[in-house]
């Protein structure tokens, strides 16, 4: 019969492993943001006024 041996995964390497997925996630989010940043998303030209009448008005007493 044959032995099968498992080395033991060293502690460090699983925190360098999550370590770098964790900063690969944070470079991907802050990369998206900038991204979106760039983006010229058109604005309105002219101010918005909205006129409300006294009668959609409610008074809380």
């Amino acid at each position: 019969m044959q032995l099968r041996l498992r080395p033991r995964t060293s502690r460090n390497l699983i925190s360098k492993n999550l370590i770098i997925k964790a900063v690969l996630i944070l470079v991907v989010l802050f990369l998206g943001i900038f991204l979106l940043d760039k983006i010229d998303f058109p604005a309105p030209t002219k101010p918005i006024k909205q006129v409300i009448s006294n009668d959609k008005l409610i008074t809380l007493k």
